[in-house]
């Protein structure tokens, strides 16, 4: 416990440091951070959220800010060192989670963790981000309780379960693994050999509690909206980003012209003024613009993006980094394009500058990612089987889209993979440092 006090504060100095020094302001905030601010200080003053915006989002992420606004009296820069407090403690929830899988390197986990640009970054922007890796760091706690130690096996199933429902009534990328998580946890219960009516009862506590945060909204959109869907945000996502950045890449055409593809398979459909068929006629759309492209190519442009945003710089999200020229990689529609036009143009050799030093972080994470997985898989095939499919799973709904936040849920598995590396690579150093 006394380390966790320390690592706490450790990580905390960290990010208040990062965040005082940073010239920030409401003034500069853009896209989604305006989004979450203005709507959360109507919500803040009003008790009011515009209903297209609260259809497309999850309302967890209002309450959040809501919340944060009444405590820090709409200090924005004090707003922010409160989420700085989440976005440190999520780093100790990481740390115990390495202390219960892998206790000799829990150390290195949490160094990661601590020092991750990426969460760093994020905990100065007013994204879903860091509350969400918050709650669903919680889940996979007690998740992690519930299949290591046994023990209390219905209360960690029910923490499990809420927070993984919280996780989702922030953002509803995780709803699906309410269902599917009971998958792998009574496969492993079962080879743990717990009596077939724990399991049975374990299971049905851990959708409950998963579905109670997430209950109102299901039921409100069922009663308003005929619809089961938590957001009508998926038609948008996959019509105009997944799609265009999929046919930029398999037709070597900029975005603008993507888009405009994608707008004229739209012409054949009328939008409706419920929103959530309006989400299924963008779904439908889509679904016929990529069905024209060869599936061996929409999965390489799937896994291409997704390792990109593996291994991409941090700093790309940095405001500061942002604000120097640079070309548009969603306008240009081709990596090896954007390349060319970022060496080739002097006014743009600051950002290129910056993001080839930060490259250098990346060669850790490209090789944490490749070894990681098999150092655990010699102390632990149950957890390398785990971590896969968690991988696996928000790659795959993340898609093409290129972001590093896009990697922010699987951060938690990063970071084990990364900190194994790391307690591999300082021991193989130490028995170097005693042969000379």
């Amino acid at each position: 416990m006394f380390y966790s006090y320390i690592f706490f504060f450790c990580a905390l100095f960290i990010r208040i440091t990062f965040i005082v020094l940073q010239d920030l302001s409401p003034a500069k905030l853009i896209e989604d951070e305006w989004l979450y601010w203005s709507n959360s200080i109507s919500y803040l003053d009003y008790g009011h959220i515009e209903e297209s915006i609260l259809t497309e989002r999850m309302p967890g992420v209002f309450i959040y800010f809501k919340l944060l606004l009444f405590l820090s009296f709409k200090s924005f820069k004090f707003l922010l060192c409160l989420q700085a407090i989440v976005d440190s403690l999520s780093c100790v929830v990481i740390y115990k989670i390495g202390k219960i899988t892998f206790p000799k390197q829990s150390f290195y986990i949490f160094l990661t963790a601590m020092l991750s640009p990426l969460m760093i970054i994020m905990s100065s922007q007013i994204l879903s981000e860091t509350i969400f890796l918050f709650f669903f760091s919680l889940f996979l706690y007690f998740s992690v309780k519930a299949i290591v130690k046994g023990n209390n096996l219905y209360l960690n199933m029910a923490l499990a379960g809420l927070f993984l429902g919280i996780s989702t009534s922030i953002r509803s990328i995780t709803f699906p693994l309410i269902f599917l998580s009971v998958i792998p946890i009574v496969i492993i219960f079962f080879y743990k050999k717990i009596l077939k009516n724990k399991i049975l009862f374990a299971s049905f506590i851990f959708l409950f509690f998963s579905m109670l945060p997430i209950s109102s909204r299901i039921l409100n959109n069922f009663k308003l909206y005929d619809t089961l869907s938590l957001t009508s945000q998926t038609g948008t996502h996959l019509a105009y980003w997944v799609t265009p950045i999929i046919l930029s890449e398999t037709k070597n055409i900029n975005r603008s012209d993507a888009l405009s593809i994608v707008n004229e398979a739209k012409k054949k459909y009328l939008l409706h003024s419920n929103p959530y068929k309006n989400d299924l006629v963008l779904r439908k759309v889509s679904f016929e613009v990529l069905s024209n492209i060869n599936t061996i190519d929409i999965v390489y442009q799937w896994s291409k993006g997704g390792l990109i945003n593996l291994i991409a710089p941090s700093f790309l999200l940095d405001k500061t980094v942002r604000s120097f020229p640079h070309p548009s990689y969603y306008e240009t529609g081709n990596l090896l394009e954007w390349l060319k036009l970022l060496t080739n143009n002097k006014e743009y050799y600051k950002y290129f500058i910056i993001i080839s030093l930060a490259s250098i972080t990346s060669i850790f994470s490209l090789f944490s990612i490749i070894v990681g997985p098999f150092l655990i898989l010699k102390q632990n095939k149950m957890f390398f089987c785990i971590t896969l499919l968690y991988v696996f799973y928000f790659l795959t709904v993340t898609g093409p889209v290129l972001s590093p936040k896009y990697i922010f849920p699987i951060l938690p598995c990063i970071f084990l993979y990364q900190g194994v590396t790391l307690f591999k690579i300082t021991e193989i150093l130490k028995k170097l440092i005693k042969k000379l």
